[in-house]
């Protein structure tokens, strides 16, 4: 099975026919997850994290008397080293798409045991499908976010305006290529360069990087949380960055003076995972079941704006919300599906995870 989003499945949208999940298990209602002991989840911090806590950690806690750690996230790297340790910091963890190929090649995840799921869940992850070590969590897009008080009037729309500081003065704040695809600095800094958004990959690494020069003396901070844009947005330390949408609107929901572009917007998606050697596997695997309910995820999208990746969540979704999702008809259409086939592969012996962080770490030190 594919566990790839591409272009034509995204545009289907919530209404795409579910990829079917014959071969990677037999399903059994789950009409009871509950359990004792303990469940160690990852917690993505900020407006991410207390929509988990409220749709998901909470909720599970309650229902089958497992008591819930949340652990804050950690650099993926780090992830990866405490299981080769033989110490999972986790039990289940959330990682984007395009970094879980390689946790499964190196053996590093546990296959999920799909008896604690509903078949109807199964059955409507489109445009996203589950896979045999991963469970899809959230559909969001990484777009640009400008101060609406330091432009009223004319407002940046492309990465191509984010990069132009003479048009639109400022500081800026974006992520670094430390987060390798996911936080898609290389291929906005090639937008910004004019690259056709259909010709993005192969991703050329000079040119990218070439780009990024231009736009570094005019960056405040490399970003290293999601929540990090907002805030430097707010205290006015900055005038444009890029972002998360589901912060963003988080933020603007709150009352911050923000504005964003959808134009050439990342669509991006994360994945629940289970670490090799869990000591709580079997409450990970309850816990995933349960993360697939249409109504946990529908009560995730109330309180943070990632599209959730089972269609039946949004029949429990208020329509206007629905229309601030990322997958919703009038912004989809704008943005890119980022390719994680390319992330998969590899350059010059590496994942190409693995040395656009290499070529990052040497670029910002000065030696590349």
């Amino acid at each position: 099975m594919s566990r790839q989003i591409n272009r034509r499945n995204i545009l289907q949208g919530a209404g795409a026919t579910a990829l079917a999940i014959t071969g990677i298990c037999k399903p059994a209602i789950a009409k009871t997850i509950r359990g004792t002991g303990e469940l160690v989840v990852f917690d993505g911090g900020g407006v991410w994290g207390e929509a988990q806590r409220k749709a998901y950690f909470e909720p599970f806690e309650r229902e089958t008397g497992v008591k819930v750690i949340r652990n804050p996230r950690v650099e993926t790297g780090a992830v990866r080293a405490s299981i080769l340790a033989g110490a999972p910091r986790y039990d289940v963890a959330v990682a984007a798409g395009g970094v879980t190929p390689g946790f499964e090649r190196d053996g590093l995840l546990m296959p999920i045991d799909y008896q604690y799921f509903e078949k109807e869940d199964l059955e409507a992850f489109t445009p996203i499908a589950t896979s045999k070590y991963t469970c899809p969590h959230i559909v969001y897009s990484l777009i640009s976010v400008y101060s609406k008080a330091a432009f009223p009037n004319e407002a940046p729309k492309t990465w191509a305006d984010v990069w132009d500081v003479k048009r639109f003065p400022g500081k800026r704040t974006l992520a670094g290529g430390t987060w390798g695809p996911t936080a898609a600095a290389f291929e906005i800094a090639l937008l910004a360069d004019g690259v056709d958004p259909a010709k993005l990959y192969p991703i050329d690494w000079d040119r990218a990087f070439k780009s990024l020069e231009r736009i570094k003396p005019s960056i405040l901070k490399w970003w290293t949380s999601g929540a990090e844009t907002s805030q430097l947005l707010i205290d006015k330390q900055a005038v444009i960055g890029s972002a998360w949408n589901g912060r963003v609107f988080g933020a603007i929901e709150e009352g911050a003076n923000l504005g964003v572009s959808w134009d050439q917007g990342i669509i991006q998606y994360d994945n629940w995972y289970v670490l090799k050697g869990a000591k709580n596997a079997e409450n990970a695997m309850k816990f995933l079941g349960f993360s697939a309910r249409a109504d946990r995820q529908a009560e995730f999208a109330k309180h943070i704006l990632y599209s959730p990746p089972n269609a039946n969540a949004f029949k429990l979704i208020d329509p206007a919300r629905a229309s601030l999702l990322p997958t919703n008809e009038k912004v989809r259409g704008l943005q890119i599906v980022q390719n994680y086939d390319f992330w998969s592969q590899q350059t010059k012996g590496q994942d190409n995870e693995r040395y656009a962080v290499s070529q990052w770490e040497a670029w910002i030190s000065g030696v590349r």
